[in-house]
């Protein structure tokens, strides 16, 4: 699957990371809802880890359609309920 990282690049990564994708999503959700910045960018920042540490980067000059479009590490959390939705940025 292509991911694109916001602000970074687009990366192709193995679906067999998905579930661990989605477990990072529903935990910047949950952090996002109940106000927890520090532990909202915490699960951010693991899933771009992962995302960096087991893709592989796109060319920057090759534009795919993405399966994924992950917020940049720097998004504020208002920047970020604009983007999630109740299920987060991972569809079900």
């Amino acid at each position: 699957m292509i991911v694109r990282i916001l602000g970074d690049n687009q990366y192709v990564l193995d679906s067999k990371y998905l579930d661990k994708l989605n477990e990072l999503d529903n935990c910047m959700v949950d952090h996002l809802g109940s106000g927890e910045v520090d532990e909202f960018h915490s699960c951010l920042r693991d899933m771009i880890h992962i995302i960096r540490d087991k893709g592989t980067p796109l060319d920057p000059a090759e534009i795919r359609p993405s399966d994924l479009i992950v917020p940049s590490p720097d998004m504020t959390p208002e920047e970020a309920r604009k983007l999630f939705t109740e299920e987060g940025v991972l569809p079900e």
